[in-house]
């Protein structure tokens, strides 16, 4: 099929949705309202960071030991992975803990 076109559309459109999502609220944020910089308080980045590095591992792992391609088992694989971050989003939400499962404070 066409696997690379697939890969490189849905990659960009993330890309492109990351930028816009985060540059529209900010130039909103630092030309109309604070008329400047402004401080941006971030608590505890390193969970957020591991979720999407543990996310990315599979599709990375596949692609690179598959030749290059995506088999077809690979979506229930993606599948499976956008499950389990699922319930910890979920479980991370009601718990009000940021580092749930595996401990707070």
């Amino acid at each position: 099929g066409k696997t690379s076109m697939a890969v490189a559309n849905a990659l960009g459109a993330n890309v492109q949705n990351v930028f816009l999502a985060l540059a529209v609220p900010w130039t909103i944020q630092s030309v109309f309202i604070t008329h400047g910089p402004f401080p941006l308080v971030v608590d505890n980045l390193l969970p957020a960071v591991l979720e999407c590095v543990i996310t990315l591992i599979p599709v990375v792992l596949i692609y690179i030991c598959c030749g290059f391609s995506m088999p077809w088992w690979s979506g229930l694989i993606f599948l499976l992975t956008y499950l389990i971050y699922v319930v910890i989003a979920v479980g991370q939400q009601v718990s009000h803990c940021s580092t749930w499962p595996f401990w707070c404070h």
